[in-house]
Order: C-alpha cells, then sequence, then structure tokens
C-alpha cells in the first residue's frame, strides 16, 4: 500500500452528517458523564482523560481518592484497573491516560470521580477501514487502466490526490464503517447510508473516464498502423470510389 486517499478526520466528517442521534458513530476519544460525585466532601476534579486510538468499548470508571492524593480505578466490567496519583500522569493500558495537569482542587478521602467511555469504533480501526477503501480504489483502477502506473498519484507523495478520488474514498469508508456498527440491528433494512457508496462509485466512474491514459482497450498496442496500397499490401486497402454508392441504380 503506497498512500491511502482521505483522512479519518474527513471520514468522521461525514459520518457526523447522520441527522438521527442514535445513529452517530463515536471513535476512541468519545466519553460522556465526566462528572465528580455528588457526595464529595473536597473540591477536586477532572477536566478529562485521553482515551488510546486502540480503544473502542461503552464503560463505566470509578476514580475514588485513598487519601488527598492517591486514587484508585475500577471498570464496571473489566474490574480493578490500578492506582495513580493526581501529581503523576496515570496511564491504563489498552485504554487510556490522564494528565497530572488535568486534575485540580483538593481531594478528601472516600471522593469519587466518574467516566463513561462511548466509542463504537477504534481510531486505528477507521485508519484500516480507509487502507481497504484505497484497496478497494486501486482495485477498480487497475480493472479500468490495466495498471496503476496509468494513476501518478497511487505511489507518489509529490502528486496531489485528486479530488474525486479522495471523495470517493471518504464515503466508501463512511459507508463500510457505518454498516459494520449498525448492520446488526436491523439487517433486513436498506443502509440509511447507501447514497455514500451511490456517490462515491458514481465520482470514480466519471474520473476514470476522463483521466489516466485510458481504458485497457486505449492502451493496446494498434493492429493497424498505416493505410495500405491498393489491392495487396499492410494496413488497410484504399478502395476506389463509387460511382452508385448508395445503389440507386439498381433495377427493381
Amino acid at each position: 500500500m503506497s498512500r491511502i486517499y482521505c483522512s479519518l478526520t474527513d471520514v468522521k466528517r461525514l459520518l457526523r452528517s447522520v441527522s438521527n442521534r442514535e445513529s452517530k458513530i463515536r471513535f476512541s476519544d468519545a466519553y460522556r458523564s465526566l462528572q465528580a460525585d455528588s457526595a464529595n466532601s473536597g473540591t477536586i476534579a477532572l477536566s478529562g482523560v485521553t482515551f488510546k486510538d486502540s480503544f473502542a468499548d461503552h464503560e463505566n470508571y470509578t476514580f475514588t481518592f485513598t487519601d488527598s492524593t492517591s486514587f484508585s480505578v475500577v471498570g464496571d466490567l473489566v474490574g480493578n484497573i490500578g492506582s495513580g496519583n493526581r501529581f503523576d500522569s496515570f496511564e491504563a493500558e489498552d485504554r487510556f491516560t490522564v494528565p497530572s495537569a488535568n486534575w485540580s482542587g483538593a481531594a478528601i478521602l472516600g471522593d469519587k470521580y466518574y467516566i463513561t467511555s462511548a466509542s463504537d469504533v477504534s481510531n486505528d480501526d477507521g485508519h484500516d477501514f480507509i487502507v481497504d477503501s484505497t484497496k478497494r480504489i486501486n482495485a477498480r483502477l487497475e480493472k479500468i487502466y490495466g495498471t496503476l502506473d496509468a494513476c501518478a498519484f497511487y505511489d507518489s507523495t509529490s502528486v496531489e490526490i485528486p479530488d474525486a478520488i479522495n471523495f470517493a474514498c471518504i464515503r466508501y469508508t463512511a459507508y463500510d464503517i457505518f454498516n459494520s456498527v449498525f448492520a446488526g440491528v436491523s439487517p433486513d433494512d436498506v443502509s440509511p447510508v447507501r447514497r455514500w457508496k451511490v456517490a462515491a462509485e458514481d465520482t470514480l466512474g466519471e474520473y476514470s473516464t476522463g483521466h489516466g491514459k485510458g481504458p485497457i482497450w486505449r492502451s493496446r498496442p494498434v493492429s493497424v498502423d498505416k493505410i495500405g496500397i491498393a489491392v495487396v499490401g499492410d494496413g488497410i486497402i484504399e478502395l476506389d470510389n463509387l460511382t452508385d454508392a448508395k445503389n440507386k441504380q439498381y433495377t427493381r
């Protein structure tokens, strides 16, 4: 794979355009319910955590302070994750990190803080979907042109990726990600984002008709390369002009 044809940022932008809130796709960095326990005695506050690009899950995490600076972290599904100190960066392996600068205020023994992850697809998986879409486009281009050498942008980062190729890659990827998440919800229904795939195929088709070295049949060697000599010779034989080309003098 020489290069990919779109960015995950562009794919996320398109996925955000789905109007149905229940059909939103959330990636690694999505979380909700970052809040302190209402029974806390201290003023400890957490401004945010950073989820890893490889992470995707829905789970509640609880930070419980065991003294004024130390805390333990427990997930309601995975159980104990580890312990840390608010003045040090905390890392939950394969899940998230909490920079020390994100803590503020003062904690009292027993204070709790909660955060709920809400990601459907990891950023890493999103990138892999882009790679798959790029392979799909390359296969289509190779079928049309006979070789990817006809597309200068394929392996040269100095050549800008055509807008049509970028457009198709974004929509192929968004379509595949959406259906991978919601395919099991209503498998008999027509995908509400099918138009993205249709738009990708239409745009790729329009691009291929006017770019590259042309379809396979155009790039093959020409079998007739010169006009021949009358009666015998290579190429096409020129015929004398017919006096009755339209056969109007035929006796009926």
